[in-house]
């Protein structure tokens, strides 16, 4: 697991979001049902490792964004809109 990702996990698990383990073809993904918060995206932008992505929304999945670590295959994902949290 990615120590990256793991900070951002923790960062937004200090501000009182859950996650939800999963899997993604690129990757093993902390998934939160909730908007990315601003320390979480500053952090992400910050680390050399993560890459930024954004996916839009399917009629299975929500629209998303987040940071992928692609040497270890971890990632963090959250929503782009938040219609109910």
């Amino acid at each position: 697991m990615s120590g990256a990702v793991l900070h951002l996990v923790a960062l937004a698990e200090a501000a009182g979001f859950e996650p939800e383990l999963g899997e993604w073809s690129e990757a093993t993904v902390r998934w939160f049902n909730a908007l990315m918060p601003r320390n979480v995206r500053a952090a992400g932008n910050a680390a050399p490792e993560l890459t930024y992505f954004d996916s839009e929304g399917t009629p299975h999945n929500p629209a998303g964004e987040g940071f992928i670590d692609r040497n270890t295959k971890a990632a963090i994902s959250f929503l782009l809109e938040c219609k109910e949290c």
